[in-house]
């Protein structure tokens, strides 16, 4: 089911299916900037990543001495999630554990999802409470594509990707999809990556490092802008299908995919999180849409 939040200046869409972000429209001049799927390209908007982030070897893990299977990106995605709180300008889904998912990540879980919309800002909230005898441990991330170009008058080429401050971020290597354990300076003191057809030819780029508390697709000409606040994340993947550029992903991590060199223990992943047994994760991005 698709729910609605709204104010005088943004209408915002979420699908209870993986409480998904389903449309980001400025009312002011009518523009969507959610990226709105195409089964011929990527047929996903802004799916939660969750209990891992990226590939695993094989498609499966250990834990425990037990053998799991699990798909790219886990499954909170997949599974509807219920809507326990809601008003005009906020909603609040939750997705609990079942028996299907017990089969695949040995946790009992609650998993919040928030939209709170203030003027031009929606803040999107992840609370993971661990409701196991044990600690657990997981990680989560959003997959957030934003359309390009804004309108039929530019091209993808008249954007950039803007970093709040000069960066030397470091990238994490990945080989089809899982860490070669290489990692290199991705650009020395700069904060624009330009974006053309080529930039993504490799696939997605992991950067960690970064000091910046936001990044940004901005339009160089009218300086309009789509902000992502991404301060406290450990990782930032950055990706669109190779070609044709007709959406760039912003995508703040906590977890990264499986080592080429994995035993598939999953408490070794890399950027795991551990939660004691009765706490609470939290984390947020922000999406503004400037003017």
């Amino acid at each position: 089911m698709i729910y609605t939040i709204q104010n005088d200046i943004l209408k915002i869409e979420i699908n209870s299916l993986g409480a998904e972000l389903y449309s980001i429209l400025d009312k002011r001049d009518q523009t969507e900037h959610l990226w709105q799927g195409d089964k011929n390209l990527w047929a996903r908007r802004a799916p939660t990543l969750f209990p891992h982030c990226g590939k695993l070897k094989e498609n499966q893990y250990t834990h425990n001495n037990k053998s799991y299977k699990s798909n790219q990106h886990g499954f909170a995605r997949d599974y509807e999630h219920s809507v326990i709180e809601r008003n005009n300008t906020s909603i609040t889904f939750l997705f609990s554990d079942n028996k299907e998912t017990r089969e695949r990540y040995p946790y009992h879980f609650r998993l919040y999802t928030i939209y709170r919309l203030e003027n031009e800002r929606l803040t999107q909230i992840f609370e993971v409470e661990n409701v196991s005898d044990d600690d657990m441990f997981f990680s989560i991330g959003y997959h957030t594509g934003y359309k390009l170009p804004f309108d039929d008058n530019h091209k993808p080429e008249d954007y950039s990707i803007v970093f709040e401050q000069d960066e030397t971020p470091v990238e994490n290597i990945c080989n089809d999809g899982l860490l070669s354990g290489e990692k290199r300076v991705y650009f020395e003191k700069q904060s624009h990556i330009p974006i053309h057809d080529k930039l993504f030819v490799n696939g997605s780029f992991a950067l960690e490092g970064l000091k910046s508390k936001h990044v940004s697709i901005v339009e160089k000409d009218s300086g309009k802008e789509i902000r992502v606040g991404i301060e406290d994340f450990p990782y930032t993947v950055f990706w669109s299908m190779p070609g044709k550029v007709k959406y760039v992903c912003i995508e703040p991590w906590f977890g990264l995919p499986d080592m080429h060199n994995t035993d598939g223990e999953f408490s070794k992943k890399p950027g795991i999180q551990r939660l004691e047994k009765g706490k609470i994760f939290s984390c947020k991005q922000t999406i503004e849409i400037l003017k």
